[in-house]
């Protein structure tokens, strides 16, 4: 009687987790980690099946769990070729009126992410609940090589302000060492210091879609099989020192010295010296000499000899 009490409530505990899973949205293809579907890997050593895989990762409240639900990788991986496109697959239990969604690389287990796909307002918008749903995230042409995490990231438009999240383990076969660029993800709604996006289940609602644009820019590098620096490591130092150092010697060096110095040499000399010399010589010297020196003798002359004659009369 009591090996039957107990096994009916496992059961019910298996049934209400399979009910909680289905509530929300999980990453389903590639498998996320611990994901319950048929076909999926099993969980490493030590690791269980999530039945609650699609529950949300955080709130505007509180962090519930970290960025990838679960730490620890699969043992397994699903290979890819660096420009293939991954028809990406979820569960969806209830979509929340849809939201923004981000597809996310990391080489290094998660310790950074280069974004390279976003979808703003329209992801998972318009899907029931039990429908299939799928978003096509091609992986970049120059992908290098090596053993990623593969992380969707969904800001839900309606509901509790929340963060959902999950990671798949896969295998990128690329060049042997390179980069890949992009955007670091945005993790809103994750707890009370995280960028906060309010409901949006009207289009003039506001939905934060400028927070995306301010996503910082991002570049990971990954060493070759040698251990050796990605090959596009040396191209942005040898090409911009030689840009500055030639132009600006070469073209102000030859004007300033060849075309300023034989215009004031030439032109102001001769001026000054051939017509102020001879004006002030010729014309203001015969002037005063002629016509007031004769007058005034004879007016002179002429008075005194009157004065006399009438002085004698007298």
């Amino acid at each position: 009687m009591m090996m039957m009490k107990t096994t009916l409530v496992a059961t019910a505990l298996a049934c209400l987790s399979a009910m909680t899973a289905q509530a929300h949205v999980g990453l389903s293809n590639p498998c996320g980690r611990y994901q319950p579907n048929a076909g999926c890997p099993a969980p490493p050593p030590g690791q269980g099946v999530d039945y609650d895989i699609n529950s949300p990762i955080g709130t505007q409240q509180s962090i519930n769990a970290p960025i990838c639900k679960h730490t620890v990788p699969y043992t397994t991986r699903t290979v890819y070729k660096a420009g293939d496109t991954i028809n990406t697959g979820y569960s969806v239990g209830a979509s929340h009126g849809g939201g923004h969604c981000q597809w996310a690389l990391s080489y290094d287990d998660g310790k950074t992410w280069v974004v390279i796909k976003t979808m703003i307002r329209d992801c998972l918008k318009g899907v029931n609940g039990g429908d299939s749903y799928s978003v096509p995230v091609q992986i970049p042409k120059d992908a290098p090589s090596g053993k990623v995490t593969f992380q969707w990231i969904w800001n839900n438009a309606i509901g509790a302000r929340e963060i959902y999240s999950n990671c798949a383990d896969i295998e990128i076969k690329g060049q042997d060492g390179g980069s890949v660029s992009g955007v670091e993800p945005l993790f809103a709604n994750y707890g009370p210091s995280a960028p906060a996006i309010p409901e949006f289940p009207n289009p003039s609602d506001d939905d934060k879609h400028e927070l995306f644009s301010q996503r910082k820019a991002i570049t990971i590098k990954v060493a070759g099989s040698g251990g050796n620096p990605a090959p596009q490591s040396p191209k942005p130092t040898s090409q911009p020192a030689p840009m500055p150092t030639s132009k600006p010697t070469s073209i102000p060096v030859p004007k300033p010295t060849s075309i300023p110095v034989p215009k004031p040499t030439s032109n102001p000399a001769p001026k000054p010296t051939s017509k102020p010399a001879p004006k002030p010589t010729s014309k203001p010297t015969p002037t005063p000499t002629k016509k007031p020196t004769p007058k005034h003798p004879r007016r002179t002359h002429r008075a005194r000899y009157h004065k006399a004659q009438h002085n004698q009369c007298n």
